[in-house]
């Protein structure tokens, strides 16, 4: 059962070209911060950046090629909107486009876990599901938004409808809260400006999680 429920934790995790949807609700977006009460969560985006739409996210995970492809299916079939994602680019961009995108799920079985052991359980479905993955920086504790959280980086190829490929590096963290979890993704490039450093550390310095 607890595997089970990773990997639908994972299946919300992929993305391809990552523009995804907000959700609606009495979560409210001002300018660049996005608010949602509910979830007690805030996150301020850089500007010239952009929060996704719904039509973008069916229009990216239509694209989504992994190298599992059990996995792939199941992620068409299963996966659900994110709580918020911003995008640096509007859509369509014909490139990787550089993305943050937030995600709180109910932990069910695993709420007794740390985030460092809920990481440690995440991790194997990424290394089954990328092409060639590899760690960037290892698993290791931190603070988000005033939460105790896990944080790990690393890189691999995702590839499209139409067979090209983009050699992507992404940041994942993990924050445990009571029976959820926020699951917190930046992806960019490997190298250039849109390697986007500098705008993802500004985006996590500005969420905030009420206790």
């Amino acid at each position: 059962m607890a595997k089970k429920i990773i990997v639908s934790l994972f299946i919300t995790l992929i993305t391809l070209l990552p523009a995804m949807a907000a959700e609606k609700g009495n979560s409210k977006q001002e300018e660049d911060t996005f608010r949602s009460p509910t979830a007690g969560f805030s996150i301020t985006k850089p500007k010239g950046w952009v929060f996704a739409t719904t039509d973008q996210i069916a229009t990216n995970r239509a694209n989504v090629r992994l190298k599992d492809k059990e996995l792939e299916e199941q992620m068409r079939q299963r996966a659900s909107a994110p709580l918020i994602a911003i995008m640096k680019y509007e859509e369509p961009y014909d490139d990787l486009n550089p993305s943050v995108q937030i995600l709180l799920r109910p932990l069910g079985q695993l709420e007794d876990k740390s985030a460092l052991e809920l990481m440690n359980l995440v991790i194997p479905s990424m290394q089954r599901a990328m092409v060639d993955f590899k760690s960037v920086e290892n698993i290791r504790e931190t603070v988000v938004g005033g939460q105790k959280a896990a944080y790990t980086k690393s890189k691999y190829t995702v590839s499209n409808a139409e067979g090209r490929t983009f050699p992507t590096l992404s940041r994942l963290w993990l924050i445990p809260r009571g029976k959820f979890m926020f699951m917190l993704s930046m992806s960019g490039h490997q190298e250039g400006p849109d390697v986007s450093e500098k705008e993802f550390a500004e985006i996590l310095k500005s969420i905030k999680i009420d206790n």
